[in-house]
């Protein structure tokens, strides 16, 4: 019995040099374990990766009873406790805010997710803007895809991608970052207002797969004095995602407007999201625009390989994270050390007094140590490669960015 491969979702995480990424694993939902099995498909997860295979009738023909217009749906879930440590990335509501992984469109920008053919599932990083602010650890790009990571606090008109104080630039890929985030919800949210009011509209939009915008106006709700006669301030309103006939909206993303406040939600029925940190959506509709990205043409059948056009054209997706930074500190015993340099020249040290050293910028975290780091001691040659500590002991630095620090303590 032969199988073929149709597509792969692949989870890297920069942090990970020598072995593959152990963090994470994506679950089938229990809908879509059902289609899978009802239509042939075999599903595996492996290492980092998952696999979707589909059962031939003979060597030649693969055999899929499935229609050319549906949505597969997977949970990632978190399997090892050091991904929140080691990732930069941190969700302000983990609870109820998740990362939306999806082949369709960017439901930002309209836009493909695909760097240099590389297809992404996840958000592009955000365009950097020198007019606003950044913080310690966010991730941008420029106009040319490639992506930077911020070291440090930088105040609004003052950024710049070419100063390496401020930026270091990284290689030419997406990370997920809160741009990939959305808040998650049942029939029924409560929402704080940014602007309290007297009287409120509120109107519900889906996606226009033809305008590429949150612009289908679903229903409106007005809160205005007869409903508030006696003019109360409202700092918070309820929203349902109910129509008229109070029958459930579709499962998806909705725009929600609050008088000028804008929100987007996740609207799911089922209540099985709640342990995992996000939820990919294949789709092979009329959502997934682009034939790069869908597993199945409009008739049904599969994309293959020119010229002789027998093997599939297999989908592989990809979902980046990037490692957490992390300041390199080194206490010493005595004031007989007096300097600590990196061998490579890739890492500055600040001498704080105290006998304190400490990486003057922030070093990505990688499981494979760096070991260049050479002490100068007074009455001694310089010590060479001494060890740079590990990542389990961390400290945080209480400032303004919130540094994770690395503590070394030198018995010197």
């Amino acid at each position: 019995m032969r199988y073929s491969l149709i597509f792969t979702i692949e989870l890297e995480h920069d942090y990970y040099s020598v072995t593959t990424p152990s963090l994470l694993r994506i679950v089938p939902t229990v809908k879509t374990r059902k289609i899978l099995i009802g239509a042939g498909l075999i599903v595996k997860f492996f290492q980092n990766k998952l696999y979707v295979l589909v059962k031939h009738i003979d060597d030649t023909i693969p055999l899929l009873k499935l229609s050319n217009d549906f949505k597969l749906q997977f949970f990632i879930e978190i399997i090892d406790s050091n991904f929140s440590s080691i990732t930069n990335y941190t969700s302000i509501d983990p609870y109820n805010v998740k990362l939306y992984f999806s082949n369709t469109n960017s439901i930002i920008d309209g836009n493909n997710k695909s760097i240099d053919n590389i297809l992404f599932l996840n958000e592009k990083l955000p365009i950097f803007d020198a007019t606003q602010a950044y913080a310690y650890n966010d991730l941008v790009r420029n106009g040319s895809d490639v992506a930077y990571e911020c070291l440090k606090k930088v105040d609004a008109n003052t950024g710049n991608l070419n100063d390496d104080e401020q930026f270091r630039e990284l290689e030419e890929v997406s990370y997920v970052t809160s741009e990939t985030a959305i808040r998650f919800t049942g029939t029924a949210t409560t929402i704080s207002l940014n602007n309290p009011s007297t009287t409120i509209e509120i109107t519900y939009y889906k996606y226009n797969i033809i305008t590429n915008d949150f612009d289908i106006e679903l229903k409106k709700t007005t809160i205005g004095i007869i409903e508030n006669p006696t003019e109360d301030i409202i700092n918070k309103v309820s929203l349902n995602f109910l129509d008229e006939l109070n029958i459930p909206f579709q499962e998806g993303i909705y725009r929600v407007t609050i008088n000028s406040q804008e929100e987007y939600f996740y609207f799911r029925l089922e209540n099985d999201w709640q342990p995992y940190i996000g939820l990919i959506n294949i789709h092979n509709n009329s959502l997934a625009t682009e034939d790069e990205y869908r597993i199945l043409k409009e008739d049904g059948s599969f994309y293959t390989i020119a010229p002789e056009n027998t093997e599939i054209e297999v989908r592989n997706y990809k979902i980046r994270f990037a490692p957490a930074q992390y300041l390199l500190k080194y206490v010493c015993k005595t004031n007989l050390v007096t300097d600590i340099v990196d061998d490579d020249g890739n890492i500055e040290f600040d001498n704080l007094g105290g006998n304190i050293f400490r990486s003057r910028l922030p070093v990505r975290m990688n499981e494979q140590a760096i070991d260049t780091i050479s002490v100068t001691y007074t009455g001694s040659d310089a010590l060479k490669k001494t060890k740079v500590p590990g990542h389990r002991e961390l400290s945080i630095l209480d400032d303004e960015n919130k540094y994770i620090v690395s503590e070394t303590f030198l018995n010197l």
